[in-house]
């Protein structure tokens, strides 16, 4: 009797050998893994934010094991550049961490008071700081009386309300959109492109509704300014729904 349970025995023996051996290779992996250190930091979508400064952010080198660091903490450290919105962090076993950026883009390039070249807003309103390759084709926007703020995002309701409109401009809107600006009432001012005659025509918007009006505005500049070249326009003024206002230069004969 004894006999034919033998081999189970022996089985429960093997089984237990190997166990115990996977058990070893694992231990042996984890210390192997454990001990694995930062050996580079490579970045996928980096095109302007100073990739130095990013480095400095992840505050890991090669003294840093590898697995004491938190991959979600990393992101967050990331998302605190201006010129990034969203960071995604792998760690791997080789030593890499493996870092994925969506970078920001501008939609306004902000004039300090002096009309020099300050900063940008991309479209939800967060500064980012000049790049020296500056490749943005974007309107100018003057008059902000906000300073620069490298985490909070613009406060004024009208140049938000703006900037959620201009991803939405057609090519021919956009063509018009040559400079902004805010009013000491707070609303907003647009500056054509110039006319046939050179000169840029001011255009009151308001505070809101800007895809509308930059629609309206197309069709006037088609049909009213296009077709009469020898009409000067002062002044546009949009804030009136289904009513446009202008002014003209007096002529003389």
């Amino acid at each position: 009797m004894n006999t034919r349970w033998m081999p189970s025995v022996t089985a429960v023996i093997v089984a237990g050998t190997m166990l115990v051996a996977a058990g070893g290779l694992g231990y042996v992996g984890w210390r192997w893994v454990s001990g694995v250190t930062v050996h580079q930091v490579d970045i996928d979508g980096l095109a302007y934010a100073d990739r130095q400064q990013l480095l400095d952010l992840l505050d890991a080198d090669t003294t840093t094991y590898l697995y004491d660091l938190d991959a979600d903490i990393l992101a967050d450290r990331l998302q605190r550049h201006p010129w990034v919105h969203a960071a995604q962090v792998q760690r791997r076993p080789s030593g890499t961490l493996k870092v994925w950026l969506d970078e920001r883009r501008p939609s306004l390039l902000v004039l300090d008071r002096s009309g020099r070249r300050s900063h940008y807003l991309d479209r939800d309103g967060f500064a980012l700081p000049l790049v020296d390759a500056a490749p943005f084709d974007v309107p100018l926007l003057r008059g902000l009386r906000e300073a620069y703020h490298p985490v909070r995002p613009v406060q004024s309701v009208a140049v938000r309300n703006l900037l959620a409109a201009l991803p939405n401009v057609t090519e021919d809107e956009d063509a018009l959109l040559s400079e902004f600006e805010v009013t000491r009432s707070g609303e907003i001012v647009l500056y054509t492109a110039p006319t046939r005659s050179g000169q840029a025509i001011p255009v009151t918007l308001g505070r809101r509704d800007f895809n509308q009006r930059f629609q309206t505005l197309r069709a006037f500049w088609r049909q009213a300014i296009l077709t009469q070249p020898d009409k000067q326009f002062t002044r546009i003024d949009l804030r009136f729904e289904r009513q446009i206002v202008t002014e003209e230069a007096s002529t003389t004969s």
